[in-house]
């Protein structure tokens, strides 16, 4: 008997319905998993030392890292693809372990001033011991994609907005969203400052002003700059006073 619409016995063709069950795992691929971060952060220490050991601004080579690690390239090929691809995911892995160094908890008893300087000081500390991954980090690789220098400025700036933000909390007083937005637009352009006023000193100046000297002039700037702005949302914050009062 023919059937409507022309086909002969033939049901209907049903799509496959997409399963939401996560596949199990089971221990081979926990580590495989494991083995796998392993071998990644095998090569990713590898290529910083190659870095630390090569000329300032040396380009970085699979080959080297590969030396380095006791790997072949390929392997390091199948975990990072080409070279492009290894040195972004070195400057991630370097300016995270730097924005773990620079950043912690705030002491809000100390004043502002101080704050300041001790996280200039240890950026500063930082880019004058590793002067060779403080310029791979700055390097710009042309490939279309957000550096990972801005994904870090973002962060740190939303980082520096919890100064204003804490002391506000401090004093009973609620910033808005808009004042915490306006805020980190403020620390961007200090973070900007301070990149380009530490690599002016590093290739102009080093002889000249010490690395205290370089530390204040930036602490001094920064720390009137959050005082000015953070007085337009009613903190009226003093660069050598206490951001509040200890308990």
């Amino acid at each position: 008997m023919k059937q409507p619409g022309g086909t002969r016995g033939r049901l209907p063709r049903v799509p496959p319905v997409a399963s939401s069950v996560e596949p199990i795992r089971d221990g081979r691929n926990a580590r495989w998993d494991a083995h796998r971060e392993q071998r990644r952060r095998l090569i990713l220490d590898a290529a910083s030392a190659v870095v630390e050991d090569s000329p300032v601004g040396a380009e970085l080579t699979l080959q080297d890292v590969a030396e380095r690690a006791g790997l072949v390239r390929t392997v390091v090929q199948r975990h990072f693809g080409g070279r492009v691809q290894l040195v972004r995911a070195v400057q991630a892995d370097v300016l995270d372990q730097a924005f773990a160094l620079i950043t912690g908890p705030v002491d809000f008893t100390g004043t502002l001033r101080e704050v300041v300087a001790h996280m200039v000081g240890t950026a500063v500390d930082w880019a004058v011991g590793h002067p060779a991954l403080h310029a791979l980090v700055e390097r710009e690789l042309g490939d279309g994609e957000v550096s990972e220098l801005n994904r870090i400025i973002a962060t740190y700036a939303e980082y520096l907005s919890s100064i204003p933000r804490g002391v506000a909390a401090g004093r009973g007083i609620e910033l808005a969203d808009e004042s915490v937005a306006e805020m980190q637009l403020v620390f961007a352009g200090v973070i900007g400052q301070v990149r380009a006023t530490l690599g002016h000193w590093m290739g102009q100046h080093p002889q000249l002003v010490s690395r205290d000297g370089v530390v204040s002039v930036l602490a001094d700037a920064i720390a009137a700059q959050i005082a000015q702005r953070s007085r337009v949302y009613g903190l009226d914050l003093d660069a050598d006073s206490p951001l509040l009062p200890a308990t």
